[in-house]
């Protein structure tokens, strides 16, 4: 399309023009109410939205005939298949990102030397409908105490399924104590049914995003650094990228009303500052899924391309094979997992490919789908890669792949005689589950609320740890401490401090961190509150998921 087009469509937050571009179009008159999308035909609205002329990407040549490659790679897997783009999710690891300074991990923060920890991922836009996947891939470099605990029988851990032969975990309330330092003043009118889309981080700034905007807070004080408002001509923020880049740049989504989320914009984590806005397609987008590379801003939905990072204009767009092929991205960092769907041809009915988020070129051999509507879902951690599939001839199950995107063992996400797991992925504020190495760690509830661990080379379940009482909560913390070990919080009870403790990677069983002073108004509760460390460990922060609680971020030091 004409680039000029697009840049008409680009403003700065104050609604002037970017510099040597167009300003920006008539205002439009008030959104309607936002309201549950339509679930459009296979084909219809959505699939025109990305279509190879939408407006904000480039034109391209023609897909070739049906069954024959398209470009560099064979068709890609992606559409919902008529139905609305689900929010943007978490990632685990960040990509290209610096170590941070003192401060709390932030997405993509390289972890050393093990996996990169998924700890602070700011901006989810979920609006109406999408929610600025919050990047929590934070590298937390906690260093455990050095004294050696002894068994404590309250806690139970289980190896496998069925067995209770392992470790128990260690003694509870032993290590430092952790005390509020601060709590992030309630805002002023603030909605409650503002949820929480996401998190960022720099080393000056936790950052949250709701549907009502962006704020950000000092690390030292909990005080208010920094707003960004939802812009003129929005109604709310839809989505976001699950991390920043190394420029502590990230990406949002706006809905600009009919849960139109089609409209795109970088944000300056270290200014304050929505740097554009495009909107990238003609027609309705309902929670395009977002990354930020070091390049573009990669986008992820019924259509799936991406946008030069320094201003907004179009990078490549990519092509279904067929006519009538719908496609289902989801972007994972520096790339983006796409699935399809086509109802003509001789290929394949349904193919999925992983995609180079700044090339927009194949970086994986097409893997061909079987399942009746097999399609991706989620992405639950972006390197080493790991996605949800649903719908798959034996049902919902977890893809592995490894560095050079071959795709390993499959897990099915149902048990026998278990409920099925409910993994979260780069489209929430932050994860529920966490990938080190080879093992995936996974937050469950139930009778008793505990943290299951596979195997992913083989797909088996390793061990089970659970609290002592069904009244007694537990939460998986986001990414690993520097050997590579999950942390969790366990609740002990009314009016007692929460345990801080590390769970070993063999059997589950636990060792003490410290404790968490609890204030009356604070429930661990997966529902209410997120946690996330610091990388030297010192400090301990909890993110409400709504903005009805006192307060949206509470700090804890040592």
């Amino acid at each position: 399309m004409d680039p000029a087009a697009v840049a008409d469509q680009m403003t700065q937050l104050d609604g002037s023009a970017i510099p040597g571009q167009a300003g920006p179009p008539p205002a439009q008159p008030p959104a309607p109410p936002a309201q549950p999308p339509a679930q459009p035909p296979v084909g219809g609205a959505e699939y025109a939205a990305y279509a190879p002329t939408a407006t904000g990407f480039p034109t391209q040549a023609p897909p070739p005939p049906a069954g024959a490659p398209v470009g560099p790679y064979d068709p890609v897997p992606g559409a919902p298949y008529g139905a609305p783009d689900p929010g943007q999710g978490y990632n685990t690891g960040g990509y290209n990102y610096p170590q941070q300074q003192p401060g709390y991990s932030y997405p993509g923060a390289p972890v050393p030397p093990k996996q990169r920890n998924p700890v602070m991922l700011w901006g989810g836009i979920i609006g109406g409908v999408l929610a600025i996947a919050i990047v929590i891939a934070l590298v937390v470099l906690l260093k455990e105490p050095s004294p050696s605990p002894t068994p404590n029988a309250n806690d139970t851990t289980s190896a496998g399924p069925d067995s209770n032969n392992s470790p128990a975990p260690g003694p509870g309330g032993k290590g430092a104590g952790f005390n509020v330092a601060w709590n992030a003043p309630k805002g002023a009118n603030t909605d409650g049914a503002n949820q929480m889309l996401g998190v960022w981080g720099t080393d000056k700034y936790a950052i949250r995003v709701d549907s009502s905007g962006i704020k950000a807070y000092n690390l030292t004080d909990g005080k208010e650094a920094w707003t960004i408002p939802v812009p003129a001509g929005s109604k709310e923020m839809c989505t976001a990228s699950y991390a920043a880049n190394s420029k502590n740049i990230a990406a949002v989504s706006f809905n600009t009303g009919d849960s139109d989320c089609s409209t795109v914009g970088a944000v300056d984590l270290a200014q304050g500052k929505l740097l554009w806005s495009v909107k990238v397609s003609a027609d309705r987008m309902s929670s395009p899924t977002l990354s930020v590379t070091e390049n573009v801003v990669a986008i992820g939905g019924n259509a799936v391309g991406a946008l030069n990072i320094a201003n907004g204009q179009p990078a490549w767009q990519y092509q279904p094979r067929d006519k009538d092929c719908t496609v289902r991205g989801r972007t994972a960092g520096a790339q983006i997992a796409v699935s399809d769907r086509c109802y003509g041809g001789s290929g394949p009915k349904s193919q999925l490919v992983i995609v180079n988020a700044d090339t927009g070129k194949a970086a994986s051999t097409p893997i061909t789908l079987t399942g009746s509507i097999e399609q991706v879902d989620q992405v639950v951690q972006d390197k080493p890669l790991v996605l949800l599939m649903t719908n798959g001839p034996q049902g919902d199950y977890v893809l592995p792949f490894d560095k050079d995107n071959k795709p390993g063992t499959q897990m099915s996400v149902k048990e026998p005689g278990s409920d099925s797991l409910r993994l979260s992925g780069q489209d929430e504020a932050i994860t529920r589950n966490v990938v080190s190495g080879s093992t995936l760690y996974v937050q469950v509830s139930g009778t008793k609320p505990g943290i299951n661990a596979y195997d992913l080379n083989t797909g088996k379940r390793l061990w089970s740890a659970t609290t002592s009482s069904s009244s007694n909560d537990m939460r998986l913390v986001s990414g690993t401490d520097k050997d590579g070990k999950i942390r969790a919080v366990v609740e002990q009870g009314y009016d007692k401090p929460a345990r801080l403790v590390t769970l070993s990677p063999t059997d589950g069983s636990m060792t003490d961190i410290g404790t968490l002073a609890m204030p009356n108004s604070l429930d661990i509760g997966s529902s209410t509150s997120e946690y996330l460390i610091s990388d030297d460990g010192a400090a301990v922060y909890a993110f409400r998921r709504y903005s009805s609680s006192d307060g949206p971020l509470t700090k804890w030091k040592k």
